[in-house]
């Protein structure tokens, strides 16, 4: 673990979800990240392959496994919609996206331009229930695709109903499929005072301790 790192939940995870919920998803954040870079590397062995499939925003998995890794935990509320790829939790007033920034432990959340490689629905999420905020040159146009739009637009409906507006957590991550979770992160977005993205607070999670695999019992005739 980098020492930079901290062991327990920080004071604005504490401040944020409340002390029963603050420890568990300090831990389950990463796991849940992990467990998914895990399932689609098990399932999908190409390297290449994986590595776009990492990078696409409606990967389902992230969201899958943060919904059952976070939505045990007291209080979550798991908004989906049918045969969707998008399913979210809410707590304690937060709604968690995740969003895979790189794939390199050398790349810090804090250095890529904010919004640069968000998916519609991030984009949408931050739009509705974020700060004000306009479009930047540094965030890449996104490709026509009417069953992702639909999509966003049924399941940020759902979260509209929700009373408060839950504010918007990002679950960033970095991961490789040859190295698995490699960075994780809790951030929440501010806006500049011309418009642009900009991390309010930032936290770098533990990741989980690696999986070292029991030795096989030698069997003598």
């Amino acid at each position: 673990m980098r020492p930079d790192v901290l062991v327990g939940p920080s004071d604005w995870v504490v401040e944020q979800f409340g002390d029963k919920v603050a420890a568990e998803l300090w831990t389950r954040v990463p796991e849940a990240l992990n467990t998914a870079i895990e399932r689609e590397v098990n399932t999908h062995p190409s390297v290449t392959q994986t590595e776009r499939v990492l990078a696409n925003p409606r990967w389902p998995l992230p969201y899958e496994e943060l919904v059952l890794f976070l939505g045990t935990l007291p209080g979550a509320e798991i908004i989906s919609v049918p045969r969707s790829v998008y399913q979210l939790v809410v707590l304690n007033g937060h709604v968690v996206v995740p969003w895979c920034y790189g794939q390199s432990a050398r790349d810090s959340i804090r250095d890529v331009p904010v919004g640069r490689s968000f998916g519609r629905l991030a984009r949408e999420l931050l739009r509705r229930f974020g700060p004000p905020w306009r479009r930047s040159q540094a965030e890449t146009p996104l490709p026509l695709d009417a069953v992702d739009e639909r999509e966003v637009a049924k399941i940020c409906a759902a979260i509209a109903k929700i009373d408060p507006a839950p504010e918007v957590v990002i679950a960033g991550y970095a991961g490789a499929p040859h190295l698995g979770l490699l960075r994780a992160c809790l951030g929440e977005i501010k806006s500049t005072d011309n418009g642009t993205l900009n991390w309010s607070h930032l936290d770098d999670l533990p990741l989980p301790p690696p999986v070292i695999p029991r030795p096989r019992r030698m069997v003598f005739p």
